[in-house]
């Protein structure tokens, strides 16, 4: 069975957190993998009401450096001291982030730290200031990164799988065929003989598919986007504003719903979601996704601690 991608929408907010949406942070799981993608303000706590541990987190991207993506960090990283966090953790970002690191986030860590009976717990923070194409790679997946246009560095972020024939486990099971070292060959997909019987590998194969999602966040519309998001699976894109403030989105570096909407039919994506949407959009969500689906048809506005698989 396919490996899924495990997506949990921790803040769906923007600047303003409302009572409904928390400042934005998103996780993303699959395999041995839990990345969170920015870490608004009050993200730990979403952890907890979403029954997630936070001392799993493997990566952390960050989009920007503005407050309403970041201030969530000093918490965040005291609570994986407190309980004993090992080895490296790495936050990559845009470039600067070592200066806006140190500057924003190291204060209060080195302050918490001197004074904590935990210092001894201390682990280690890498920060990594990304270029754009791939930033990280292994057989299983890839992350990507491009440069958005938001008035300060700022990057966009896709994570691809890669397609890999498996074993079908249900199929070689019917054979019932003996442990033997030559079922390792016919994972490779070659034809064997075991007890006067050939068996074509082949037949016991299958491909599990590429699946592809996309992250872009706070930006104008720009060409960048819509080549980083060709083709995925999900787009999940800020929409801070309606189609009726065009010139306040252009004005403050956002994208409108219809922006975005733009940007996944010209990226040709299967799925749309859209997240950190204004507080005047709170209680009516409905006006941004009317508005993306008259441009693109598959549209949800996701709210905080909902999941997705794919």
């Amino acid at each position: 069975m396919a490996e899924k991608i495990k997506l949990t929408f921790l803040g769906t907010g923007s600047a303003i957190p409302t009572a409904r949406r928390n400042h934005l942070a998103m996780l993303l799981q699959y395999k041995a993998e839990t990345i969170l993608i920015d870490c608004g303000e009050g993200a730990q706590r979403q952890f907890r009401k979403a029954k997630l541990n936070p001392c799993k987190i493997t990566k952390i991207l960050i989009s920007h450096w503005h407050g309403d993506h970041i201030l969530g960090l000093p918490g965040l990283l005291q609570t994986l001291n407190l309980n004993g966090y090992n080895g490296d953790l790495t936050i990559y970002g845009p470039k600067g982030s070592k200066t806006e690191f140190k500057e924003k986030i190291s204060p209060y860590l080195n302050f918490y730290w001197k004074t904590s009976k935990q210092q001894g717990n201390q682990f280690n923070i890498i920060v990594k200031e990304i270029d754009e194409d791939i930033i990280f790679e292994n057989d299983d997946f890839s992350i990507k990164s491009a440069e958005m246009d938001h008035g300060c560095p700022t990057v966009a972020y896709s994570f691809t799988t890669k397609k890999k024939n498996r074993l079908d486990k249900t199929k070689l099971a019917k054979l019932k065929l003996p442990n033997s070292p030559l079922i390792g060959e016919l994972i490779k997909g070659k034809t064997v003989k075991i007890n006067g019987k050939k068996i074509n590998g082949k037949n016991l194969m299958y491909t599990e598919p590429q699946k592809k999602v996309t992250f872009i966040l706070d930006t104008k519309i720009n060409d960048n986007a819509i080549n980083l998001a060709k083709e995925s699976d999900l787009l999940i894109s800020e929409a801070t504003h309606s189609a009726d403030e065009q010139e306040t989105a252009e004005k403050y570096g956002h994208l409108t719903s219809v922006d975005a909407a733009k940007i996944a039919k010209k990226a040709k994506a299967k799925k749309l979601a859209l997240i950190h949407l204004s507080q005047r959009y709170d209680e009516i969500p409905k006006i941004i996704s009317n508005e993306a689906k008259k441009v693109f048809s598959n549209v949800i506005v996701p709210e905080d601690l909902d999941r997705l698989e794919l």
